[in-house]
């Protein structure tokens, strides 16, 4: 991509590929990515600010939002989603929450079909009449 560049400082016919193409693979110092570089381990999805730690949660948050996706109400679903679908100390064992919120987290997500049978049930009879 830079074969062939010649800066009008260095004169015409000078030879800078080599060393625009260096400064370009190398990054900057004091960037980001030479950080990432520099820290062992596995490269993170979301890096953070700090070398070696995921982004944080408000960062996150805050990017997620720009870009139109509630984290609330999708943190919200996913939680009543799981509390359907399983019982509260293993709820609360998987996520880290206390156990009495677990409970509330299944007693909020808990289907209760009494009420709506019992309404259907009402409807159906006042519509045969």
């Amino acid at each position: 991509m830079l074969a062939g560049v010649v800066l009008p400082v260095l004169g015409p016919g000078a030879p800078t590929s080599g060393l625009l193409h260096q400064l370009a693979e190398e990054p900057l110092p004091g960037s980001r990515a030479l950080f990432a570089q520099a820290t062992p381990g596995p490269r993170l999805l979301f890096p953070g600010l700090v070398p070696g730690k995921p982004i944080s949660t408000h960062a996150m948050t805050q990017k997620l939002n720009r870009h139109g996706i509630s984290v609330r109400a999708a943190r919200n679903f996913a939680l009543a989603a799981l509390a359907a679908d399983l019982p509260s100390p293993i709820l609360a064992d998987l996520t880290g929450m206390h156990r009495h919120t677990a409970i509330r987290w299944v007693a909020y997500a808990r289907r209760d079909w009494a009420e709506y049978l019992a309404a259907r049930a009402e409807d159906q009879q006042e519509g045969r009449r």
